[in-house]
């Protein structure tokens, strides 16, 4: 590891970039379903869930695809202590934890308690003067027993 981002003004600008992408990201799942969130990923970029792995921009599209399918679905995914590194190649890797709310329905839905709370890494890479996701790898924490998600499926089910 190269650094903790800290001061600066270079450092708070990556800092800032990085946590819009982060953010953007979760909130097209959020808000979008997750159309046309396989663009914050690089072409190759892979997306490793606990009940799937998605490697490349179309397989990522085609998992929210099968999010989508699965019907009308709200979700809200609360990021929080986000750590953020540069490496030594030049990726910077951005750690945190993830909590989803989600459930059925049409607004507002019930609330109930969270369906998972996961630790994410991603790393992330400069490409054609983007920040794009290299790879995602959300591993599951807590998982709800009722947890009905596609993508979180609990190991074994």
């Amino acid at each position: 590891m190269r650094s903790q981002v800290g001061g600066g003004t270079n450092q708070a600008a990556l800092l800032a970039s990085v946590t819009g992408l982060v953010h953007g990201s979760w909130r097209n799942v959020d808000h979008e379903h997750g159309s046309g969130g396989e663009r914050f990923f690089l072409p190759e970029g892979v997306c490793e869930m606990p009940a799937m792995t998605m490697s490349g921009r179309q397989a990522i599209a085609d998992g929210y695809a099968a999010r989508r399918a699965a019907g009308d679905r709200v979700s809200r995914h609360l990021v929080s202590n986000l750590q953020v590194s540069e490496q030594e190649d030049s990726r910077i890797v951005a750690r945190y934890a993830l909590v989803l709310y989600a459930g059925h329905g049409f607004l507002p839905v019930p609330l109930e308690l969270p369906q998972a709370v996961c630790d994410v890494e991603d790393t992330l890479v400069g490409y054609e003067d983007d920040l794009l996701i290299a790879h995602r790898r959300l591993e599951a924490v807590f998982v709800a027993e009722g947890n009905d998600s596609v993508m979180l499926r609990r190991r074994g089910s």
